[in-house]
Parts: C-alpha cells; structure tokens; sequence
C-alpha cells in the first residue's frame, strides 16, 4: 500500500510541475489572439461583400489547443480545425477537417508584420503552394486573402478575398 502510495504521490507531483511549466501564453501562442472569438464571414466580389458562413475561433485547454468551426450559410460546406504550438519550432500547427472527408495542414507563419497560414499538406495533392494572408487586422475585422505560388514561394498570386466580422 505504501508503494502505491509513493507512486501516486510522485505522479501527482510530476503531472503538477509538467502543467506549470507548460504555459500556453507565450509570444507563439498569442499571435492568434486578434483571430479569436465569434465572425461572420463574407466573400468579396467586385467590391462587394456577401455573406457566406460563421466563424468561430477559440483557444481550449488553458489557451493551449486552438480549435476553429466555420458552418456555411447554406449548410453545403463546413470544417473544424485543431491546432496547436510545436514546441520543436515554436509555431502553430492547424489540421483542417472538412465535411467532405478531407483534410488539410497548415502552419501559422509571422514574418515582420506580415501573418498567413501556409499549406503544408492535406488529402489533396496540389503542384503549387497555398497560403491565406491575414491583412487588414483590426478589433473587429480582418481581410484574408487566398494566395498561390507556382515557383516555390518566389512570388504570390492572389486569388479569393473574405472579410471576417465579428459578431457583437
């Protein structure tokens, strides 16, 4: 009885150091903060904007798991996504879930003022790399662009736009 006793206690105290120590509030984990919260999202055609859908971006377990949910208005396309900070590289790493069965990879990159989620992998093969160039960011809204590159990242092509709301 002692041992089991013993081991408990150590347990205890490991799992105890092991939560303290690994904070999710560090310079990595709050460069999702302005993304978090309820949104509406619209897609920009011509200068116009519709809306299409509901955004929901939020940090689980102590700020550590990032989880996303986007329903379209017309219920025909939706995803969740989990992500979370890889200790090795200190970036967000997000996995995509869609209703079709598919899924895709992305990583969350910040260079100089400059924010966009890279594809790195998914259930569709592609020939070119995908990004989404978070632009524009404010309290209460944000631009994300749809960019392809055909040369490795040498130069972008700008496709789709959303703008991302947030709901009062």
């Amino acid at each position: 009885m002692k041992v089991k006793i013993i081991l408990y206690i150590l347990l205890s105290q490991t799992i105890m150091a092991y939560s303290q120590s690994s904070s999710c509030n560090s310079d990595a984990h709050k460069v999702v903060y302005p993304f978090l919260g309820e949104w509406e999202e619209y897609t920009i055609k011509d200068s116009v904007e519709v809306y299409i859908g509901r955004l929901i971006t939020k940090l689980d377990i102590e700020g550590c798991v990032l989880t996303q949910t986007f329903v379209m208005s017309d219920t025909t396309f939706s995803y969740r996504s989990h992500g979370y900070v890889n200790p090795a590289s200190n970036i967000w790493e997000e996995t995509y879930v869609f209703n079709s069965g598919g899924y895709s990879k992305y990583l969350w990159i910040a260079e100089g003022k400059s924010l966009y989620t890279l594809r790195i992998g998914g259930s569709r093969k592609t020939d070119y790399l995908q990004r989404l160039k978070y632009i524009d960011i404010k309290k209460d809204e944000y631009t994300v662009v749809q960019q392809e590159s055909y040369n490795g990242g040498i130069s972008w092509k700008s496709k789709d736009s959303t703008k991302i709301k947030r709901i009062e």
